[in-house]
């Protein structure tokens, strides 16, 4: 079912300078091995994410434009870091030295400061939709704190799902690492081998944990500071929230982000957000001891600039948001830690009637194909809960590594057991897991550039393990329609529209049924499947389906464009280019 096996937990202790740290890991990764794969997934990234999202025809030479020009950017974002942390990229090119690597790998782990301003770019000149690139970006983090009566036992806990596309490389091999500097608070991070990365799920001494997630907005630039490099300093240098907004206020990032950062001694939490041009803070409701974020700007001023790469992100990222931040009003307040091991393998819907169904596997909800970590923070106790597995890590079984700053630098012995059984809503059944390992081996194949063949081999696999899987057979249905097998897309449609009740989704399956009718011939049945969709009731995103239905109820699209169909394997999504 599987086609890889995840690495045992590699737990790290680094001591001394940055670049005295930077020089212990890559000996370490030198003796261990298994790290190779990351250095060549961060560097062929962005560019095959953004060829995602163009026809099959010319992806391999967008690949190789969007390869070139996002190599370029990440040269000038490897000139700023120079300027900016010298200290930091004295790190990263101890470590690639250590290692045996040319230190000009070091620029690739900008790799999603350049997915992200290039999106942000397109954004701003309106490009995104007449290119056909708004289904390319695909982030799907999900994190939320609890604290005081919002907690089981009043302390701050602090989760999240990393949701990345290095399914493959990212889970498999996990780690930790535990860094205690010369200059500054000792802090720990959570990541994969080869991936020196402290910024993005990290967590200090003094009670502070920050979980990174993607923004889009206009606001980009190059000479600016990377999110790494961002997060590494707030991690290293804050003891409490005060000191997060003034250290954040000292730069400007390049890219557009946002921070959600909790503080186990204040028992609070804030969302900081970023663009080029600044900073904003966003905390919790007086009444709330709790606080979310997905992808979304939720700082008001911030959200004037944003840029939302389809209307299937704005309904996902949303529906996200919702589901973790009612944990608590679910929970009736008392979020443990095993409830929030559940969140993160969480696959109901918020926008259906029926969100927590057990045929409910994936789309719009919090687990993900893209989960590559999942972690919850538990400062007061020392710990750090970690799902490993394959993605999405959240189903798998769970351990707990302890705080270990103390003793000598190398490899710190590794928890053996897992922290206890898998939570009540984690997938135990053995069809509906399998359903979902075919389905994140579909996305691996997609984005690792195999044919469409070979990816809907995976797809029609997870749907036999899953029948009734409505968003598994709509992804099913679309990359039918790109094979030209409209009979094969009319009966996975059929199926999904029997099942999907929530609005947005329902919409969706009837928009492209009745396009799939209209090409086969079957015009009567395909303006009663459009009509059924024009007196849906209102949601978000339904007014661009609803045009596309009342213009090709008069003029329908024939077999021949209905072929040049982008499937969006991550959001579930399909787009015509230029529709």
């Amino acid at each position: 079912m599987l086609e890889y096996t995840p690495e045992p937990l590699l737990v790290l202790r680094l001591r001394g300078s940055q670049a005295e740290m930077g020089a212990q890991h890559g000996a370490m990764l030198t003796e261990l091995g298994g790290w190779q794969e990351t250095r060549d997934f961060y560097a062929s990234m962005p560019a095959a994410l953004l060829a995602m999202g163009v026809p099959q025809p010319v992806r391999g030479a967008a690949r190789r434009i969007f390869a070139a020009t996002g190599d370029f950017n990440a040269r000038r974002l490897h000139r700023a870091r120079k300027r900016h942390f010298p200290e930091y990229l004295a790190r990263t090119e101890a470590m690639l030295e250590a290692a045996g690597e040319p230190r000009r790998v070091a620029r690739s782990f900008a790799a999603m400061d350049v997915l992200q301003n290039t999106v942000g770019t397109l954004g701003r000149y309106g490009l995104l939709h007449s290119t056909g690139l708004h289904v390319a970006a695909v982030p799907a983090c999900t994190s939320v704190a609890v604290w005081g009566d919002a907690s089981s036992d009043g302390q701050m806990r602090h989760a999240r799902n990393f949701d990345f596309p290095g399914a493959g490389v990212w889970d498999k091999a996990p780690s930790v690492v535990f860094c205690d500097p010369d200059d500054g608070l000792r802090y720990g991070f959570v990541s994969t081998r080869g991936a020196d990365t402290p910024g993005v799920t990290a967590f200090n001494e003094a009670g502070l944990s920050l979980t990174a997630h993607t923004r889009f907005h206009r606001d980009v630039r190059y000479d600016g500071v990377g999110v790494i490099d961002f997060g590494h300093e707030l991690i290293r240098r804050c003891r409490t929230l005060a000191d997060v907004r003034r250290v954040a206020a000292e730069f400007r990032t390049a890219s557009t982000w946002g921070f959600l950062v909790s503080s186990a001694s204040e028992q609070q939490a804030l969302v900081l957000e970023t663009t080029s041009a600044g900073v904003a803070f966003t905390e919790a409701s007086r009444s709330a001891q709790h606080l979310a974020t997905a992808n979304r700007y939720q700082d008001p001023g911030l959200a004037v600039g944003e840029v939302t790469s389809s209307d299937t992100f704005v309904v996902d990222s949303n529906a996200r948001f919702r589901r973790a931040d009612s944990v608590v009003a679910r929970n009736h307040g008392q979020v443990s830690g095993e409830d929030l091991q559940a969140l993160l393998s969480d696959t109901a819907d918020p926008d259906a009637p029926d969100p927590e169904a057990e045929d409910r596997l994936v789309g719009n909800c919090i687990s993900n194909a893209m989960t590559v970590k999942s972690v919850v923070l538990e400062p007061q106790s020392g710990s750090v809960r970690m799902g490993i597995g394959p993605a999405p890590t959240g189903i798998g079984r769970w351990v707990d590594v302890p705080h270990s700053w103390d003793g000598p630098t190398g490899r710190v012995s590794a928890p053996a057991d897992a922290a206890g059984s898998l939570a009540e809503s984690s997938l135990t059944d053995e069809a509906r897991r399998a359903a979902v390992f075919h389905y994140t081996t579909a996305t691996r194949r997609h984005l690792g550039g195999e044919s469409p063949q070979r990816v809907r081999d995976a797809l029609e696999r997870a749907v036999q393990a899953a029948p009734t899987e409505p968003n598994l057979r709509f992804i099913a249905a679309m990359f039918a329609v790109a094979g030209g097998e409209l009979g094969v897309a009319d009966t996975h449609l059929q199926a999904a529209t029997a099942r999907e009740h929530g609005v947005f989704r329902r919409a969706q399956q009837l928009l492209w049924h009745g396009r799939v009718l209209a090409a086969n011939g079957r015009r009567d049945e395909a303006r009663s499947r459009w009509r059924e969709l024009q007196e849906l009731p209102e949601r978000d995103g339904l007014e661009p389906l609803r045009r596309s239905a009342k213009k090709e109820s008069r003029r329908p699209m024939s077999r021949l464009r209905l072929r040049t169909v982008i499937p969006d394997i991550f959001l579930f999504d399909g787009t015509i280019p230029g529709a």
